[in-house]
């Protein structure tokens, strides 16, 4: 049995509570996953794992165990990283997690030209739009939108977004131009609902200085960005959204924008890591190339637009 392969499938079984989400997290399968944690069991002489057919939990002797897994695989990566560090070439397995538009759209279609800059890089995308622990999930460098509060991460601000609110020409054609905000609550709106969230997320609006915010009924809602552009795309209604993911269609013309004086500020863009990640030369040059890369395409979404550049 190699010792270290079973305590890297154990401790992945513990975190994602799966055997199947574990084989899948590291590439092998789940009959594997589960003879390597077998094999650590019938060494031991303990159950380290609860089983049923719904869901994994650990023992008290399991729990036990996971912290001393955590803390060898820890050492050995903290080993692995420093002998790349030490030669400054960016080498091994690189680890990142991204939002879905972010990745389908941006990092995906760039990925050929970071990996011909870096041969020696592997990398692991995951593309959620769940908020993931970055250290438990052991992930060397996300992209995230808003503030990052937590003291164990290292947050680059990238750039900044707007609001804006678009519709269909289609749309508009059928249903008129809204003047004003007030004449916003006279349309079919689309409102995102950000998950675990009973509501969805208020429209505001620049009003002489000052922000006011919409109350009006939404005719969708959706917890997906891209699901609710896809509906204004497809004239279900007006959309109000972050100026990056729409830039696309605004540059096609699929979607216009309406009440552009009205725009304001969204969340910043950064790129995050963990503390110790700006000593590994891999998430070093991955958030170069990514904060250079959403600075370009925010430059591209200003001139679509036609509002100011908040990189």
């Amino acid at each position: 049995m190699n010792q270290l392969a079973a305590m890297r499938s154990f401790a992945r079984v513990a975190d994602l509570g799966s055997f199947s989400k574990a084989a899948d997290a590291l590439g092998l399968s789940r009959a594997m996953v589960s003879t390597q944690v077998a094999a650590l069991e019938k060494r031991y002489g303990v159950r380290l794992l609860n089983r049923t057919t719904r869901r994994v939990a650990l023992t008290s002797e399991g729990e036990r165990y996971l912290a001393h897994c955590r803390r060898v695989l820890r050492a050995l990566q903290a080993a692995e990283d420093e002998l790349s560090h030490a030669r400054e070439r960016p080498q091994g397995r690189l680890r990142v997690d991204v939002p879905g538009p972010f990745g389908r759209h941006l990092l995906i279609p760039a990925l050929p030209r970071f990996l011909a800059r870096y041969p020696e890089l592997s990398v692991d995308i995951r593309i959620n739009d769940r908020l993931v622990d970055l250290v438990t999930e052991q992930v060397d460098v996300a992209v995230r939108g808003g503030s990052v509060s937590d003291p164990n991460l290292v947050a680059r601000r990238a750039v900044g977004s707007r609001w804006i609110t678009c519709a269909a020409p289609d749309y508009l054609d059928r249903h008129g131009w809204p003047a004003t905000p007030a004449d916003l609550t006279h349309h079919r709106l689309i409102g995102y609902l950000a998950p675990g969230s009973a509501w969805p997320r208020p429209w505001m609006f620049e009003d002489g200085g000052r922000q006011q915010e919409l109350v009006a009924d939404f005719r969708v809602t959706s917890d997906s960005p891209e699901a609710l552009l896809l509906a204004a795309l497809n004239g279900a209604g007006i959309i109000q959204t972050m100026d990056l993911l729409a830039a696309q269609a605004l540059e096609r013309r699929e979607l216009v924008v309406i009440l552009p004086g009205t725009s304001v500020r969204g969340p910043p863009i950064s790129v995050v890591y963990p503390q110790a990640g700006h000593r590994l030369a891999k998430v070093r040059v991955f958030t170069e190339f990514t904060v250079d890369l959403l600075q370009r395409w925010q430059r591209r979404v200003a001139r679509v637009t036609g509002l100011p550049d908040t990189t």
